[in-house]
């Protein structure tokens, strides 16, 4: 073995441990009962009777799925923009993921009227100024939003 493929076959190993690392949320290894359980969540979401049931049946289902949990929520928040409560469950599930939680805010935010849904207005823009005053690192927009926030007060 030459000299040089030492360090190259250990760089190679890295990148490959890495990038399992990095896809592991989106793999199913070997979870039992996973599908299962989120067909049923599914059908929940087909059968209930009122938008708030709809909208807690999707957040339901955004819990147990892996890869499509901000687009469940983005539909839970379509069926009852007045919620509160799914804003909150989508805040605490996206929170690890802080570029996907604002542009589901900024979604809702932008889906309905802010008079209309003002309590869930007011927890999107404290989750936005949170986002902006932590991770994202945007003392300005984190001011904004407080201001939104207090003049819907």
């Amino acid at each position: 073995m030459q000299d040089w493929s030492v360090p190259l076959i250990v760089a190679a190993s890295a990148f490959l441990l890495v990038l399992l690392w990095r896809v592991r949320p989106l793999v199913d290894w070997g979870r039992r009962g996973g599908g299962q359980a989120m067909k049923q969540a599914m059908a929940r979401v087909e059968s209930a009777t009122d938008d708030a049931a709809r909208a807690i049946a999707l957040c339901d289902a955004a819990d147990l799925s892996v890869t499509r949990g901000r687009s469940l929520y983005l539909r839970a928040l379509r069926a009852d923009p007045r919620s509160v409560e799914v804003v909150q469950r989508a805040v605490a599930r996206l929170s690890r993921r802080p570029r996907a939680l604002e542009s589901l805010l900024w979604r809702h935010l932008g889906s309905v009227p802010w008079t209309e849904a003002r309590e869930a207005s007011r927890a999107s823009l404290e989750a936005l100024r949170v986002l902006y005053e932590g991770p994202l690192r945007n003392a300005v927009r984190a001011r904004a939003m407080a201001h939104a926030r207090d003049v819907l007060s």
